[in-house]
């Protein structure tokens, strides 16, 4: 991200439906939109995001705001959330153009604190497949651990080994960052 940290700045909130064709631009081709939303078909459409959004929850965008000008640049939800019990944090994407920032960092970052400060559950799963090298190394850099091996076939027909991954809130306070 360019420019100083005055004048860049991370933030979250909610998901607007205004934000849904700017995320519908994050998978560059169906391949990318395959491991980015699994169930979707390419190209990915707003009519799309929002059929997810009834069996989804705390669907969040991180937006980034540079020389007083705000746009989305990443997005998450919770795939799966059971109250008191678990979530697992699902369609983690990024801007291709922002991709390798530290916004997927910040993203799940947010979603973790949302999960076990704000919902206080006591763990958080997600699912990566085996292929996403960058996302399975930010996962273990934030105490993520692996719980799962699946495999799967893609549209195109090939295998796929898809990670399961856990956390438990305990692990997150021992890992989490201290503010300074």
């Amino acid at each position: 991200m360019s420019g100083s940290p005055s004048h860049t700045v991370l933030s979250y909130r909610p998901l607007a439906d205004a934000d849904i064709a700017t995320i519908c631009g994050f998978a560059r081709n169906a391949e990318e939109l395959y491991f980015l939303f699994p169930r979707a078909v390419w190209p990915l459409t707003p009519d799309q995001v929002r059929a997810t959004l009834s069996i989804r929850r705390d669907p969040t965008v991180v937006t980034l705001t540079e020389e007083g000008r705000e746009r989305v640049v990443g997005y998450a939800n919770y795939a799966t959330f059971e109250e008191e019990r678990t979530a697992s944090i699902g369609n983690v994407s990024v801007d291709p153009a922002l991709r390798r920032r530290g916004i997927a960092d910040y993203l799940v970052r947010t979603m973790i604190d949302r999960a076990f400060d704000h919902h206080r559950l006591p763990e958080l799963t997600l699912y990566c497949f085996s292929t996403n090298t960058p996302a399975l190394l930010l996962y273990a850099k934030l105490g993520m651990v692996p719980i799962a091996l699946e495999t799967r076939v893609t549209p195109w027909g090939d295998p796929i080994a898809l990670f399961k991954l856990r956390m438990d809130r305990v692990g997150w306070r021992s890992a989490a960052p201290v503010a300074a």
